[in-house]
């Protein structure tokens, strides 16, 4: 993430601190319709008392692990509600972006996003095995300042006048056109499939692809600007001129969630850059086709996109973090429906009968000098202390509701696709 506003200043240090239905089986099982995903059943809570629980993934047994990006550590939760340390990292730095597989977890350890200073900005892929080993994969932060990927992409105002261009600020939020600028912050990762995992980064607006082998890196793909034009009322809002209404922005993309969809593709969420409830830029879902890095757009008008989590027949649950509620888009559709209300969710995990996800993850976030932290709106009552993890129960006896193969988040447990990789936890 580039260029914000406080509220999301505050979400990016989060970040930089660690920041559809089931086909019917064998046995006479009766196909559902796609237009009836998967509804809300019971809620239970799995675990609690979290600092930023803003990522999961979701095992055997099943063991949950989550990063506590606030605290900056890994934790593993057990099917009794026990917990164990896998790692934790030094003072300042966060975890984030976990994901299982074939018993090894992928994490990503960050700090020092939005500084633009190689100095201060080192991000990693990490992994800790079953045996709890841990190790570090490949070194993020170097590659987008060697790289620096979105360099192609052009935000900020397009063909503003100069005289209009001269009451903008000279930087930050809702200054002039600029291209993209070197910062990293790991978001989410991927296991592939294909010996590799792939890593959105939210400052790079870029999902790049780690070799397992050798921890090279490539860009798989670069999101584009999302274009919006300002709005007098827009404009009065965020304290624009009156000069830039009916002007065109280029609002930075930023990739959050990942995730493989059921034919092979990848699905990215886009937070996107912007202030929160401005309507300057609503949180969309990408589809890019991984072998050429195209992309095309499945849904928006999500309220802070964050986590992501897909079934077998393509029902994309979205996780929307400043929306207090949980979405899914149906399979074959382009239109989200709601999937049930919580407060501040940030992520999402298939697996089993049931659905994951992180709630109240802001509870207690950092926040920048001088700026708010992003508050749920409305908030809860009373307000969270901490983050926790709650199971939700899917309701439809005509489907498996599970993600099939693997609802345990970043595994490519899809089939015949670029990523099935056919791997248990």
């Amino acid at each position: 993430m580039k260029r914000t506003s406080p509220a999301l200043a505050a979400l990016a240090a989060v970040a930089a601190l660690g920041l559809a239905a089931s086909p019917a089986s064998a046995g006479g099982r009766h196909p559902s319709p796609p237009d009836a995903p998967p509804t809300a059943g019971k809620v239970t809570t799995v675990a609690e008392g979290l600092v930023g629980p803003l990522s999961l993934a979701v095992g055997r047994g099943p063991t949950i692990d989550v990063a506590q990006s606030f605290a900056g550590v890994l934790t593993r939760i057990g099917r009794d509600g026990s917990t164990e340390t896998l790692d934790a990292g030094p003072l300042g730095y966060g975890y984030g972006g976990v994901s299982r597989s074939r018993g090894t977890t992928y994490y990503t350890a960050s700090i020092g996003a939005m500084t633009h200073d190689p100095t201060q900005n080192f991000t990693q892929l990490k992994s800790v095995d079953r045996n709890g080993t841990v190790e570090t994969v490949a070194d993020i932060a170097t590659y987008e300042y060697t790289e620096n990927p979105d360099g192609i992409n052009t935000y900020g105002f397009q063909g503003l006048d100069p005289a209009c261009a001269a009451q903008l600020p000279p930087t930050g939020l809702f200054s002039n056109s600029y291209t993209g600028l070197q910062d990293s912050n790991p978001y989410a990762t991927l296991p592939s499939g294909r010996g590799s995992v792939l890593v959105s980064d939210a400052g790079m607006n870029a999902v790049i692809e780690v070799d397992l082998a050798d921890g090279s890196i490539s860009t798989l793909a670069v999101l584009p600007p999302i274009p919006v034009t300002v709005t007098a009322e827009e404009a009065l809002r965020v304290g624009l001129p009156a000069c830039t209404v009916g002007n065109t922005y280029n609002v930075e993309p930023v990739p959050t969630g990942l995730e493989a969809g059921p034919g092979g593709d990848l699905l990215v969420a886009s937070l996107p850059g912007g202030v929160p409830g401005a309507g300057l830029a609503q949180g969309s879902v990408f589809r890019v086709d991984p072998d050429d890095g195209s992309s095309e757009l499945v849904a928006t008008g999500f309220s802070g996109t964050t986590g992501m989590a897909v079934n077998d027949n393509g029902d994309i649950f979205v996780a929307e973090l400043f929306g207090n509620r949980i979405s899914v888009i149906p399979a074959g559709t382009n239109t989200p429906e709601l999937f049930l209300e919580v407060n501040q969710p940030g992520d999402l995990a298939l697996r089993g009968s049931a659905l994951y996800a992180t709630v109240d993850v802001l509870a207690g976030a950092p926040a920048e000098e001088g700026a708010e932290p992003p508050a749920a709106a409305p908030p809860a009552e009373p307000a969270p202390t901490s983050g926790s993890v709650v199971r939700i129960g899917l309701n439809d006896s005509c489907r498996d509701g599970h993600g099939g193969h693997g609802g345990h988040k970043g595994r490519g447990h899809h089939h015949g696709g670029t990523f099935d990789n056919g791997s248990r936890d």
